[in-house]
């Protein structure tokens, strides 16, 4: 059983054994998911904000006890390549322009062991990514596929302790157009759900992806999904 295990395929991508493609686990939660409207299940309690222009980031926290520590932000550039820097706290911008934000986490405390304020990542004037008080990292139920490459998503996941009626989406929309489509839709009533696609859900490169809700009473809501990405093959003309 231990060798079967061992030689999983799934395992062998997540341990970058696999050339060509890498997994993907996006997770994240909203506190006050509302009774009127989809928010996304991100640190933010509104529908996320997509950068329009690519540019650089600059890391800020509500309080100042976080100020010299450092930030590891990961995202997009304009061409959808996967980038990545590490800033300071507190400092200036980076060098690094980001047309996607879709991980931030805490690499170094100035006090205690993790962020003392809400920690944001602000490109473009836009709150690129939250990370909430204490949490070390961003909790953010998004991700945009990278150029060249292709996105299957697995495997789904929400949950709510609240007995409440809830209706969570995972929707996904072309970078490049303003048409968001809806290609899952789970409602439950608090406790936890998941669904497992035996056949993965195909998603195309520079598509952003997020998970999306709203209750019968105002609630706190959990979701997540996971997701291998491969490279596109590229096709060749004949001699």
């Amino acid at each position: 059983m231990a060798v079967g295990y061992i030689n999983n395929e799934n395992l062998q991508i997540a341990r970058g054994f696999i050339r060509g493609a890498y997994s993907v686990n996006k997770f994240g939660y909203n506190s006050a998911v509302p009774t009127n409207a989809f928010e996304t299940i991100w640190d933010g309690s509104n529908l996320y904000t997509y950068i329009s222009t690519a540019g650089t980031a600059t890391v800020t926290s509500s309080s100042t006890d976080d100020n010299g520590g450092t930030v590891k932000v990961q995202g997009l550039d304009a061409n959808y390549n996967l980038v990545e820097e590490t800033l300071t706290v507190g400092g200036g911008a980076g060098t690094v322009e980001f047309y996607r934000v879709f991980r931030a986490s805490l690499e170094t405390a100035t006090t205690g062991n993790s962020n003392v304020g809400t920690v944001t990542v602000t490109v473009d004037s836009v709150s690129a990514a939250i990370i909430s008080v204490g949490k070390g990292q961003t909790l953010m139920a998004l991700y945009t596929v990278p150029a060249g490459k292709k996105g299957y998503i697995i495997q789904l996941d929400c949950g709510s302790q609240k007995d409440a009626e809830h209706e969570v989406e995972l929707v996904v929309k072309n970078g490049t157009g303003n048409v968001w489509q809806t290609k899952e839709f789970i409602s439950i009533r608090g406790g936890f759900n998941e669904k497992s696609f035996q056949l993965p859900l195909e998603v195309n490169e520079k598509f952003d992806i997020e998970i999306r809700a709203k209750s019968s009473s105002l609630s706190a809501v959990s979701a997540g999904f996971e997701m291998i990405v491969l490279d596109v093959p590229r096709t060749t003309k004949a001699a």
